[in-house]
């Protein structure tokens, strides 16, 4: 009886190795992945976000570049996660749900995994309400749709490794200003006696007072320079993907730009693919609220160059480069786990006075996990200094800030910076200690992803 036992046992054991063996090669405990870009370049001509319409009043006049919807999703055969990522500055706020929700009703992956973001590109149209009219908005939200269900339908089996770079592209934009007196404004792209609304003949004199912070080069002022790179490879090592994270305004050009362009951003895709054959590119941009390119058009005496923005994104392109040939993917059984919360913030004192029966904000949050590779997203523009603080608290190889994703909720500064002055603070609708409420609040949702 015991030895019949004995062969049950093993006969059990042996079937068991033998269907492990045929799930691996069938692929159901491997993670798979799959890609797809959507080309969403505009044959009208449209009114551009970003930049303040005193100077940008007219609608774009050319193109230079193709702009896109990417969307890279993940499936452990358990949970779906899709990073969706469009070559625009942003959504209006409401939008993200509604397209989040009708990527959702078409795929099923569940709308609280579907992390959708901008790549804040300050050159391309805007999905508001001046070009609400246009073919390319009627049609905006549908080719958001198509991206993920190419993706979707690209899904397979891959090996994933991932590493990090060094790029010096972008510079901290918090300007410290000298006593000085001219004809420039406070924000050259916002309001200028040169160019737009405020153009006169008959510029005044504009001093600036010694310590006050302006948006400008800040070359010795701090940036995130870490370029997060995830290779994606089929499980026959052909190339499949690329995933970039970087902490960079797209604001190379500046509001006297009319053209559109998919930005250093957008160039550093195009570079890839051309370098990298078979290979899908996504970037997704980072804690980059304090951070711009080292040039931009209008600032600090630089001229708009469609050209120079190219070479910038061929530049952190080459760097991206370099760090994927040294990455060797590997096949990860690592399920996906995801976290979301939302982490209630206190409203800055001049919203208060306005309406003293909303005092907070609910700031949404999404966290996702693969083995080592971490995500943790933000529905506006974070301070660098507390997305690599951030990054720090998830304790893993590869953590990447999803900026400017699943809404469109302002600047979170640190709350020094509120003593120093500046664009971002003004413009903020958080209270200065929302910095610190916001790190607790990430701090307690991340146990949830191990």
């Amino acid at each position: 009886m015991k030895r019949n036992k004995l062969i049950v046992l093993i006969s059990l054991l042996v079937s068991f190795v033998f269907a492990f063996q045929n799930a691996i090669s069938q692929g159901s405990l491997m993670l798979k992945a799959g890609a797809a870009k959507v080309d969403i370049t505009p044959s009208e001509n449209l009114f551009m976000g970003g930049y303040d319409e005193s100077c940008r009043s007219g609608p774009s006049d050319g193109i230079h570049g193709n702009i896109f919807i990417r969307a890279l999703v993940f499936d452990d055969n358990i949970t779906m996660v899709a990073f969706v990522e469009a070559d625009i500055v942003s959504l209006p706020h409401a939008e993200y749900a509604t397209v989040r929700k009708l990527i959702s009703d078409e795929t099923g992956i569940p709308v609280q995994n579907i992390i959708l973001g901008c790549t804040h590109n300050h050159a391309a149209p805007y999905p508001g309400e001046k070009n609400k009219n246009s073919d390319w908005s009627k049609d905006l939200y549908n080719k958001f749709v198509t991206a993920v269900k190419f993706a979707v339908s690209d899904l397979e089996p891959v090996k994933i490794g991932g590493g990090t770079g060094k790029s010096n592209i972008a510079m901290n934009r918090r300007k410290v200003m000298t006593d000085t007196f001219s004809h420039l404004t406070f924000d050259e792209n916002n309001s200028s006696q040169s160019y737009g609304k405020h153009r006169t003949d008959e510029p005044v004199m504009i001093r600036e007072m010694p310590g006050v912070t302006r948006l400008g080069n800040n070359p010795m002022g701090p940036i995130d320079d870490e370029v997060g790179v995830i290779r994606i490879d089929k499980i026959s090592g052909e190339p499949k993907a690329v995933l970039v994270n970087y902490a960079c305004h797209g604001t190379s050009l500046g509001c006297r730009n009319n053209k559109i362009s998919p930005e250093w951003n957008g160039h550093m895709l195009e570079y890839l693919e051309n370098e990298i054959g078979g290979v899908t590119g996504i970037f997704i941009q980072g804690a980059a609220g304090d951070i711009n390119p080292r040039f931009v058009g209008g600032l600090d005496g630089y001229e708009d160059d469609l050209e120079k923005t190219k070479e910038l994104g061929i530049e952190i392109g080459k760097e991206v480069a370099r760090v994927y040939s040294g990455i060797i993917p590997q096949v990860l059984q690592s399920s996906l786990s995801v976290a979301h919360k939302d982490i209630t913030c206190p409203r800055k004192y001049a919203a208060v006075v306005a309406n003293f029966r909303n005092t907070t904000i609910d700031i949404p949050v999404t966290a996702v996990k693969i083995d080592q590779f971490v995500w943790i997203t933000f529905p506006g523009e974070l301070f660098h200094e507390i997305g690599k603080n951030i990054k720090l608290m998830t304790h893993t190889q590869f953590p990447h800030i999803a900026g400017y994703c699943n809404g469109s909720l302002g600047y979170l500064p640190t709350q020094k910076s509120h003593s120093e002055g500046g664009y971002e603070p003004w413009s903020t609708p958080y209270d200065p200690v929302t910095e610190k409420i916001f790190l607790k609040g990430i701090e307690e949702m991340l146990p949830v992803l191990y």
